[in-house]
């Protein structure tokens, strides 16, 4: 049985984090999922939120965007739009963010991409103020 993950997380401009775990929590789709070694096989999309992985040096955190995740028993790999710590989280500009899609998101029509692009930014902003 193995004691650990192997967890690589990774945007389209680097890697964010690639090491040891012996817990990682995601932001699915449906909510917050939890994965321990030995998971059973699979791939999960996820939403902005924030994600933990337990390391030998204790517990990280990122602030994810939207993405996925493939899971196996003995690895995770998260492919996500954005990543950053959240202690790195631009608060000033993620509020505006927020305001913006807010606004957006009152006055576009439903089903236009705007509106659609407006929804996902509202997500991500919330998910940096940790909303």
């Amino acid at each position: 049985m193995a004691s650990n993950l192997q967890v690589d997380i990774v945007t389209p401009e680097a890697s964010a984090y690639s090491g040891p775990a012996s817990e990682v929590l995601l932001p699915a789709w449906e909510g917050e999922m939890g994965i321990y070694p030995e998971h059973d096989a699979l791939l999960t999309l996820i939403r902005a939120g924030r994600c933990s992985v337990t390391t030998p040096e204790g517990v990280k955190e990122w602030i994810v965007g939207r993405g996925f995740a493939e899971v196996s028993q003995t690895r995770v790999t998260i492919l996500t739009d954005s990543c950053e710590e959240p202690g790195n989280v631009d608060r000033d500009g993620a509020t505006a963010d927020l305001k913006e899609a807010e606004e957006t998101l009152a006055t576009a029509d439903v089903a236009s991409e705007k509106w659609r692009q407006a929804q996902i930014a509202e997500e991500h902003a919330k998910a940096r103020l940790g909303l």
